[in-house]
């Protein structure tokens, strides 16, 4: 448990550069969509953001937050 699970979200985005899946472990290519943990305060960074794929997102919605 984290002190910031309250503030994290999926946000969808496009890829730029090819990406490993936290949950799969596929590869996302560039031009495809994810989900990427984020937190909603601007001010506060993290630097291993787990990114899931739309089909992961699809069945699981926001319980990979706790993933």
């Amino acid at each position: 448990m984290n002190k910031y699970n309250n503030l994290k979200f999926l946000k969808r985005t496009k890829a730029r550069v090819s990406h490993k899946r936290d949950k799969c472990e596929k590869i996302i290519n560039p031009g495809d969509f994810y989900y990427a943990e984020t937190l909603k305060d601007k001010f506060l960074h993290t630097l291993y953001n787990k990114k899931f794929c739309e089909s992961c997102y699809k069945k699981y919605k926001n319980n990979l937050l706790d993933y």
